[in-house]
């Protein structure tokens, strides 16, 4: 499983990028990339300043993530951006129509913009996976994965429930293995930000997953906030051995038998 992260500082290089386009500064990062993920700024937009609409719009907004795939694409290929999607697990900014305005701008995105290779984010109620695999069939009624073949998990990546969590993941999962058989492609899957605890609990079943070393990273690495140049650094390689445990994990090519 491939972990999309940033290091603290530039200067410091790692493979597998995921940057922002809320923070453009993200893109600093991106020197000596294997691939990167263009993310929304999901948690930027609806966490940290609670809007309930993307600013400027969700066409400025799909517009900008094309603007950087198309500039980014040409020196890194493996490159990806994430069709700008709507939570409903932050509870203090809930979208109640977040499901629908997703495949809006998932409808929009492929018309617009079909050579971009967009990951295809599958939404769902708050901690309500049936909602998750209503769109998940949505988006392969609707054609969508004939042209592309990378989805994201996107409503488990607050949940601190390890089993909502793997069991997202794993039904997805087991689902993603019906369409690849019927369609005879492959079919990537992402998870947004699940908690570094769970990694190993859902590695099986995904290619990747994202999370972001900040001040507030520290914790879950470190056991406390960093707020020096040192202790970021020292985070970070906590991370990076949190990483190389997981790496080695492959997705599994068969249906795993759910307990």
């Amino acid at each position: 499983m491939i972990v999309y992260t940033r290091p603290p500082y530039p200067e410091i290089q790692y493979p597998y990028i995921i940057t922002n386009i809320f923070d453009e500064t993200s893109f600093r990062h991106i020197a000596g990339a294997k691939s990167v993920i263009i993310d929304s700024g999901v948690n930027s937009v609806f966490k940290r300043l609670k809007l309930k609409e993307y600013p400027g719009g969700y066409v400025r907004w799909i517009h900008k993530a094309a603007t950087w795939w198309y500039k980014i694409k040409t020196t890194i290929p493996n490159t990806y951006a994430t069709i700008p999607d709507y939570p409903a697990d932050y509870i203090e900014n809930i979208v109640e129509d977040n499901i629908e305005r997703t495949i809006r701008n998932i409808e929009y995105a492929v018309k617009h913009y079909p050579h971009v290779r967009w990951i295809i984010p599958i939404q769902g109620r708050h901690n309500d996976i049936p909602s998750m695999t209503k769109m998940l069939e949505y988006v392969e009624d609707a054609g969508i994965l004939d042209t592309y073949n990378y989805i994201a998990i996107a409503n488990a990546c607050t949940s601190k429930n390890p089993k909502f969590i793997h069991d997202s993941v794993a039904i997805i999962h087991k689902r993603v293995k019906h369409i690849e058989k019927k369609k005879g492609k492959t079919i990537k899957i992402h998870m947004f930000g699940p908690s570094i605890s769970t990694w190993k609990l859902i590695a099986p079943y995904l290619d990747s997953v994202d999370t972001v070393i900040t001040n507030y990273w520290c914790l879950p690495t470190t056991g406390k906030m960093c707020t020096k140049k040192q202790e970021k650094i020292n985070a970070w390689k906590t991370l990076l051995q949190r990483i190389k445990e997981v790496e080695k994990i492959k997705k599994t090519n068969t249906l795993i038998q759910q307990t």
